[in-house]
Parts: C-alpha cells; sequence; structure tokens
C-alpha cells in the first residue's frame, strides 16, 4: 500500500478542486499534450519554495495574549495629537512649524550636530586668539556652518531618493520649511550660547550690537544657500554661494555698506545691518516662491 503524507494529500485536494470535466477537455484542446497529473504536481511542488507556513495556534495565542492588555488600557495621546487638538487661533502657524521640525530632527546624523557645534567653538575660540580680528571670525564662521548645513539638508535634492519624497503625504514646502527651521534655530542656539560665553569673558562688548552683527549674516546666508540650492541645484548652487561667502571674506572693508561680517565698530555697521535685513527678506520671498512654484516640490525632482 502507498503511503502518502500530508502534502499529497493537499495537492489530492487541490487537483479535484480544479480537475473540471470542462476545463480539463479544453485545456487538453489547446495543450499539445494536455495537462496531466504529473505537469501538475511538479507545478506545484516548485512554487512551494515561494511558501511560508502559516502560525500556529501557539503563536496565535501569544499573540492575543500580548494584545489583551492593550485593549484594556486607555490610549496613550500622542505628541501630534496633542499639538493637532491644541492648534487653533493665532497659534496654528507656529504649531504647524514645530510639527514640520519635530518630524524631521531624526534626519539628520549625529555627525551633524557634533561637527557644527565644534566648529562653532572653534569660531569662538579665535576671538581672543586673532585679537581685533577676531570678531569678524567668528561672524564668518558662524555663517558659514549655516550655509554648509543647508547643503547637507538638501543632500537628496535631484536624487532618486527626493522622487521618493515627492510621494510622501507631507507637502515639499512643510518637508523644506522644516529642514531649514531645524538648521537656523540649531545654529543660532549655538552662535548665541557662543556670545553669552563670550560676553562673560569681556569679548564682545555690547552682547545686543553683538548678537545683530552675527544674527544678519547667518540668516542671510542660510537663505542664499537655500534659494541657491533649489534653484540651480546643489552643485552650482554651493558655488554660487561659495563664491559670495569668499568675495565678503577677501574683500572686506573694501565693500563698504555691504560688508556683511563687520563688527560693531565697523564704520558702516549699522547700514550694512539693514541692507542685510533687507536682503534677508528679499531672498526669504524668493525662497517661498520657488517653493510653492514647484521648483522645491513633486515638479522639480
Amino acid at each position: 500500500m502507498e503511503r502518502r503524507n500530508a502534502g499529497d494529500e493537499r495537492l489530492e485536494r487541490l487537483w479535484n478542486e480544479l480537475n473540471d470535466p470542462e476545463l480539463r477537455e479544453r485545456a487538453d484542446a489547446e495543450c499539445a499534450g494536455g495537462f496531466g497529473r504529473a505537469a501538475f504536481e511538479e507545478t506545484a511542488r516548485a512554487m512551494e519554495r515561494y511558501q511560508v507556513a502559516g502560525p500556529t495556534d501557539e503563536q496565535t495565542q501569544a499573540l492575543l495574549t500580548r494584545l489583551a492588555p492593550l485593549l484594556v488600557e486607555p490610549e496613550r495621546v500622542r505628541f501630534a495629537d496633542r499639538l493637532l487638538v491644541a492648534e487653533s487661533g493665532q497659534g496654528s502657524l507656529w504649531l504647524k512649524l514645530i510639527r514640520s521640525i519635530t518630524s524631521q530632527v531624526r534626519l539628520f546624523s549625529k555627525s551633524f550636530w557634533i561637527v557644527s557645534a565644534v566648529i562653532m567653538i572653534a569660531g569662538a575660540l579665535m576671538m581672543p586668539l586673532a585679537g581685533g580680528e577676531g570678531v569678524n571670525s567668528f561672524f564668518i564662521v558662524s555663517s558659514f556652518v549655516s550655509g554648509v548645513s543647508v547643503f547637507y539638508a538638501l543632500r537628496s535634492y535631484g536624487t532618486p531618493m527626493a522622487k521618493l519624497e515627492s510621494t510622501f503625504p507631507v507637502s515639499p514646502v512643510e518637508v523644506m520649511t522644516g529642514r531649514l527651521g531645524i538648521i537656523v534655530f540649531y545654529d543660532i542656539l549655538l552662535a548665541l550660547a557662543a556670545s553669552i560665553v563670550l560676553s562673560i569673558g569681556g569679548l564682545t562688548g555690547p552682547l545686543f550690537a553683538f548678537i545683530v552683527s552675527w544674527l544678519v549674516p547667518l540668516c542671510l546666508c542660510t537663505l542664499l544657500a537655500f534659494v541657491a540650492a533649489v534653484r540651480f541645484g546643489p552643485w552650482l548652487g554651493g558655488g554660487l554661494s561659495t563664491a559670495v561667502w569668499v568675495f565678503q571674506l577677501t574683500l572686506r572693508d573694501s565693500l563698504g555698506p555691504f560688508y556683511l561680517f563687520g563688527g560693531p565698530g565697523y564704520p558702516f555697521w549699522g547700514t550694512s545691518r539693514l541692507l542685510g535685513i533687507a536682503l534677508t527678506v528679499v531672498l526669504s520671498i524668493l525662497a517661498y516662491r520657488l517653493v510653492r512654484r514647484g521648483r522645491g516640490g513633486r515638479e522639480a525632482i
């Protein structure tokens, strides 16, 4: 007597279900040699390698045991849900910005946070070592960090990863605004901490004037790098931003009120801050129009 295993019995049941007389006659007429039992079993066994075993009764029971306490406990409110509940009136735009920023913090690796802090600290340490030129050096370093951070945040732009990001439910406007917000807030926080420490050491002069001195070029360089990268691409945009930064660094005082890295003692300090603020506003409008128009969104990607 031939011994049959569970696999053979399963194939027997499947064969009986499919072995309809009319379908079999039609298959025999269309195929030269017909489709017999041997060919069916060979095909079915070849397909078994792509199948996985279903869960056992013990595994199902273990899953139900783990899920049971979750059904009894009250659902915990997520932070994002709290923001949605609290979002109302004038605070809605601010809460949207916070939610957009917090959702993208993990996109920045640990090396980004560490390297940015190290470079900013190095720029602060250059002040007492460089004497009178140290103030300008800190402004240059802080702006350089913010500009490079923009290109790091947009490193996926123009790559297949950017095409994948364009399929996300979050709009490109929220994505880019969140990344830009992370860069600006983090760099301002670093520079502000360094300013307080330097002010305690008596190296900054009036603290407010010192903060305004580095804040204007930092925001300007950040938006310049962002607009250049979105409008011309990472490589061409990076070259353009670097050229402007080197142009400021080499010509310096000869630029007059257009030299944005001058300290509070610079003769054209007030005029250069006003020009810097005006350029920052113009770049902000350009950045908003570029992203909204699609150059930084799904169409460009």
